[in-house]
């Protein structure tokens, strides 16, 4: 992972711990948008800090709920917190929130549902397309990092619904979920790279996708 680190920077491409990386081409204009942000955003709060820029950040999970109103509090109109799932449809999903780690996760079969105290309750979800629109503007890097919901959204995307991102980092979860594998992940990959785009990944679980 060190040598793909460095290579990653040779690249331009900046490394963010844990496991974040971007194209560093960012200012107080940009718009982020952090989908499956944690309980304290800190890839949103990191790019606020270090380039100003404006953060929108999307989580469902209640109980993460109070942290990110007081980091909206603390960082103005800088931060803004949507209460909401991703997915293919819109409209209404079941959320599995786990009690014992910091994720919960709309597939009961990721590794945490199955061995955690859970509990579950139905959260208002949105698509690609609506995120878009909402922001109604070019978003300058757009996270996701939705616990093995990616692939369900991703399985058959138009590429018109990536347009509105110049920069797209996914966390995917074949380690997490008895249903998908590392093929899983591929697929994916082929099908952006179909699209046009470029990609990276330091580890083979976080990738960023950019057109050239």
């Amino acid at each position: 992972m060190c040598f793909r680190i460095l290579l990653a920077k040779k690249r331009g491409i900046k490394y963010l711990p844990p496991n974040f990386i971007f194209f560093p081409t960012l200012n107080s204009s940009s718009i982020v948008i952090d989908v499956g942000c944690g309980f304290d955003a800190d890839l949103s709060c990191a790019l606020i800090k270090r380039y100003k820029v404006n953060a929108i950040v999307v989580d469902p999970t209640r109980k993460h709920k109070s942290n990110l109103l007081d980091l909206a509090k603390k960082y103005g109109k800088k931060f803004k917190y949507l209460q909401l799932a991703l997915s293919k449809n819109i409209g209404k999903t079941t959320f599995y929130e786990s009690l014992n780690n910091e994720s919960g996760a709309c597939l009961p079969d990721h590794v945490n549902i199955l061995n955690d105290n859970i509990r579950c309750y139905s959260v208002d979800s949105v698509n690609l397309d609506w995120l878009a629109n909402k922001i109604g503007k070019s978003i300058d890097l757009l996270k996701i990092d939705i616990e093995g919901a990616e692939y369900e959204l991703l399985r058959n995307v138009k590429k018109a619904s990536l347009i509105p991102f110049k920069q797209i980092f996914i966390e995917f979860h074949h380690h997490a979920i008895e249903s998908y594998t590392y093929e899983d992940t591929l697929n994916v990959v082929r099908k952006f790279q179909n699209f046009g785009y470029h990609y990276f990944s330091i580890d083979n679980h976080n990738f960023l996708f950019f057109r050239p």
